[in-house]
């Protein structure tokens, strides 16, 4: 047997006959050639198609720094001091710094969650705001671009002469790549600009979009930042133990092209086949089951039609503070049907039909089971969205082989929210 052990305090390690075990696949830890500091002062000195910051800064009165939000893991307080520095020698003083946190559609983040994904006094020296994708008065019309998305974003975004975005650049279902101009479209957009870019998404297979960076989806959020004003991204690449290996600094769209190889790198396992059953943990992505979808999404990539997928987290906030109402409402359908109830102006927002049509196309499309082991999701309401649920993975495992099979071979996929599994077989 080989004990599978998952990253949550009080999970029980699940066993896997050896003869049945494909392989355990997780990011691969990098060896970066310097020091986390070194990555990212050399990527601030050497700009992908822009001027270095200090030298673009010049003859600016303020600058906007929109962070990605506490949904991601991107080390931004780790970031922010370079990018202060920066600023600061810039002659900029801090009265005309602010920060707005890229919430999308998210809940709000408490002081607390700001206070630690900014880092130490951060919050005491500078202006601090959510963005409120819902309310209209914080918004303002940036313009029409194609492919038909109306542009409605943080009308703070017009207020400022530099808007410089933080994240971080790892394969994912909806655009191909999170980072780059992700961190205004959806980061702080609204509810109408948020459903045109997703809806775009609808009718392109996965396998189209996620870990490819030229994409209609990645176009239209494109255009759509570039016209709302965003002046330049810095971005990070982590890898398989959230560690700094690469960083990109520029131009919004080019230095997001630049750090695609390296995400690549970070981020991608080989399988010889797809496996009959995978099991996958959503760290550090588990705070929502809207956000764990990522490790659905990658797992179903790795999964033979009529597979089983396991998905181990703790969802500790639920399916989605913002869309489980209306999850819970619709339940899981297919594509066809959520399509069906778009059209009949059933959704509410149509960025929770986009998620749902993700799981679709990661389940039941392809004919996959998939049980969800959470302490976060009550197993009633599991089966009230049509979801799958055992107690513990044990459990899970023992389910999932009364499905595929005895005789089915298991790929255990780590941190499958970042992992990108490429299929061997041809």
């Amino acid at each position: 047997m080989v004990t599978v052990r998952f990253p949550y305090k009080g999970v029980d390690p699940m066993e896997i006959p050896e003869g049945n075990l494909m392989g355990i696949f997780s990011p691969p830890r990098m060896i970066p050639a310097h020091a986390e500091g070194e990555i990212l002062s050399d990527a601030l000195a050497h700009p992908v198609a822009a001027l270095p910051l200090r030298q673009a800064l010049e003859g600016k009165r303020n600058v906007l720094i929109v962070s990605d939000d506490h949904h991601r893991p991107t080390p931004v307080g780790t970031m922010l001091p370079y990018v202060l520095g920066e600023i600061r020698s810039a002659g900029i003083p801090d009265r005309s710094v602010e920060i707005i946190m890229a919430l999308g559609s998210h809940r709000p983040m408490s002081d607390g969650e700001i206070a630690g994904k900014l880092g130490p006094g951060i919050a005491g020296r500078f202006r601090v705001s959510n963005h409120e994708w819902t309310n209209p008065g914080n918004l303002y019309f940036a313009g029409h671009v194609h492919p038909g998305i109306d542009v409605w974003v943080n009308r703070r975004m017009k207020e400022f002469d530099f808007i410089i975005g933080l994240g971080q650049i790892m394969p994912m279902d909806v655009c191909g790549f999170t980072g780059g101009c992700n961190i205004i479209i959806p980061g702080l957009c609204g509810p109408k600009t948020s459903a045109d870019f997703h809806w775009v998404r609808v009718g392109i297979p996965a396998r189209e979009v996620v870990g490819r960076r030229e994409n209609p989806i990645r176009e239209a959020i494109d255009n759509s930042a570039m016209a709302a004003g965003l002046s330049a991204i810095f971005n990070v690449v982590l890898d398989g133990d959230g560690a700094i290996c690469g960083a990109v600094y520029g131009h919004p769209v080019e230095a997001h092209r630049a750090g695609i190889p390296l995400a690549l790198g970070a981020h991608t396992v080989t399988l010889p086949r797809r496996a009959d059953i995978v099991v996958a943990d959503g760290y550090p992505f588990d705070i929502e089951f809207w956000q764990v979808n990522k490790a659905l999404d990658n797992a179903a990539l790795a999964v033979r039609e009529g597979g089983v997928i396991i998905i181990v987290s703790p969802c500790y906030e639920g399916l989605s503070v913002t869309h489980g109402e209306e999850i819970r409402r619709i339940g899981y359908r297919s594509r066809t049907e959520i399509v069906r109830l778009v059209e009949q102006g059933k959704f509410t927002h149509r960025v929770a039909a986009v998620h749902m049509i993700q799981v679709a196309e990661a389940t039941i499309e392809k004919g996959v089971t998939c049980i969800l082991v959470t302490g976060g999701i009550p197993p009633g309401v599991l089966r009230e969205v049509n979801l799958g649920y055992a107690p513990d993975p044990p459990s899970a495992l023992a389910a999932a082989f009364g499905i595929a099979g005895e005789g089915a071979r298991v790929a255990v996929l780590r941190r499958a929210s970042e992992t990108l599994p490429l299929i061997q077989e041809h």
